[in-house]
């Protein structure tokens, strides 16, 4: 990892594929910081967006916010919300000119925010919004409408693909400057959806104009997936992969909704280096997580490395930052030397210890200046270890271009013991093995193979009581 933290040229490497999700929060806290928590001036907003433009500068918001769950009714002035809401980042210097994704809210429908009678309106308005700020956002999600966990949202099948045709139907007929923002996202966690999609996809035409894509349902049933043969989005990205060579797309975005567990970041810049050596084809895989948030501010820890090429989670709670960490060197003395060769890497001042303690006694928690850093620090982390996998990628590559699987496969079980605190699990020996089936499955995309996949591993997450005899009034 040393190579890269070394190497100046890496401090100005453009931003990754990291999605900050949450962007609406990112804005305010900087904004907030810079308004009235900054006199001492340890970084400016033009350093701060000039380090946002070489480590994370891709951030999510989601139409989905704001619905009410317990009423299930759409305010009038929802669509009115939401855009000010982007107004407010966009006005920030920092995010003025960042690359903004917008969710659809499908996740919220999921999780029973609206009816399935209000869905059509809320199609409606979702692709209106898209229509009217086509200039504010880089990306917008196609409105899926796909079943929450144990959901009672519908009440069949039937009823989940009629409400789906409409949706996509809709998508399908946006302005084509619109469609070249949308990523349409393909389905395939259980039989029932992946009949669905792959009708969709493959028969319907309901991607006709677009040609950017995401899947999802990776988050929600990653505790399953130890049995599945592959890693499992390669099943939706084989097929999206077989859409591009059809349609003769060189070059697209494919987005993973979640995705973001640190050795996702190994998978998603392997098949993009394997798919571009295998068909020439350009395959920018993105994804997303609010890790910066949940980690940092509820589980007060964040990703280091430690001297020894194994990457740990550091517990920040303050009664342990006097513990030792790597060697010698304390917690606490740790987070200084990493923030301020971060600084030094940017040109920002350096914090001293004594001035800017971790934790704001007062307050009981970070002090201002730190939590701003941490964040930062976690963000340049997913960079930095895109930049990693790259570099070793580029080594192991030829050991599955020679057949060596046994060789190929230890070296996926290396860096995912090294991702993993250098322990080793049964799940990640199996996974690893799956990553060699898992290329193998993109070179030789087959249909039938991915149907089998599906109806033998996953048949258990489709709803059983269902009546697929229902149908939507509208």
């Amino acid at each position: 990892m040393s190579n890269i933290l070394d190497n100046q040229k890496n401090w100005n490497s453009g931003f990754g594929n990291y999605v900050i999700a949450g962007g609406d929060c990112v804005a305010s806290l900087f904004s907030n910081f810079f308004a009235k928590h900054n006199s001492d001036k340890v970084f400016d907003e033009d350093q701060f967006k000039t380090f946002l433009h070489n480590s994370i500068d891709r951030f999510l918001f989601s139409f989905g916010t704001g619905l009410n769950y317990k009423t299930q009714k759409i305010s009038p002035k929802h669509s009115e919300r939401i855009a000010k809401t982007i107004d407010f980042m966009r006005s920030t210097k920092f995010m003025d000119d960042c690359t903004l994704y917008i969710d659809s809210g499908g996740f919220q429908v999921a999780m029973g925010a609206i009816k399935p009678e209000s869905m059509p309106m809320f199609i409606e308005m979702y692709s209106k919004f898209l229509v009217s700020n086509k200039d504010k956002f880089q990306r917008a999600f196609s409105l899926d409408l796909p079943p929450g966990p144990n959901s009672s949202v519908f009440k069949s099948y039937s009823q989940i693909e009629e409400l789906n045709r409409l949706s996509y139907n809709t998508f399908k007929q946006l302005p084509q400057e619109v469609k070249d923002k949308v990523l349409y996202i393909h389905h395939f966690r259980t039989p029932s959806l992946y009949k669905t999609w792959r009708k969709f996809l493959f028969e319907e035409g309901m991607a006709e104009g677009m040609s950017n894509f995401a899947t999802g349902g990776i988050v929600a049933n990653s505790s399953t997936d130890i049995a599945i043969p592959v890693i499992i989005y390669t099943i939706p990205l084989s097929e999206i992969l077989l859409y591009a060579i059809q349609n003769n797309i060189k070059k697209f975005d494919f987005h993973v909704l979640g995705g973001a567990n640190y050795i996702d970041i190994f998978y998603h810049n392997l098949f993009s280096y394997h798919i571009k050596k295998r068909y020439d084809i350009d395959c920018n895989i993105t994804y997303d997580s609010s890790a910066i948030f949940k980690g940092l501010a509820v589980g007060r820890f964040i990703p280091m490395f430690k001297s020894n090429g194994e990457l740990h989670k550091m517990d920040l709670r303050s009664a342990y930052l006097h513990l030792k960490f790597d060697g010698s060197k304390t917690r606490e003395e740790c987070v200084f030397e990493r923030l301020n060769f971060m600084a030094k890497g940017y040109g920002m001042k350096e914090l001293d210890p004594q001035k800017y303690p971790i934790y704001d006694v007062e307050r009981d928690t970070f002090s201002r200046e730190v939590h701003m850093w941490l964040m930062m620090h976690i963000m340049r982390m997913y960079r930095e270890l895109e930049m990693y996998c790259q570099d070793y990628i580029k080594e192991i590559y030829p050991l599955y271009e020679n057949g060596k699987i046994e060789e190929f496969d230890d070296a996926c079980l290396e860096i995912s013991r090294k991702f993993n605190e250098g322990k080793l699990s049964r799940k990640m020996q199996v996974k690893s093995c799956s990553v060699y089936k898992s290329l193998e499955l993109l070179s030789n995309i087959n249909i039938d193979y991915n149907k089998y996949i599906i109806d033998k591993f996953m048949a258990g997450d489709d709803i059983g009581d269902m009546d697929d005899n229902t149908q939507i009034e509208m």
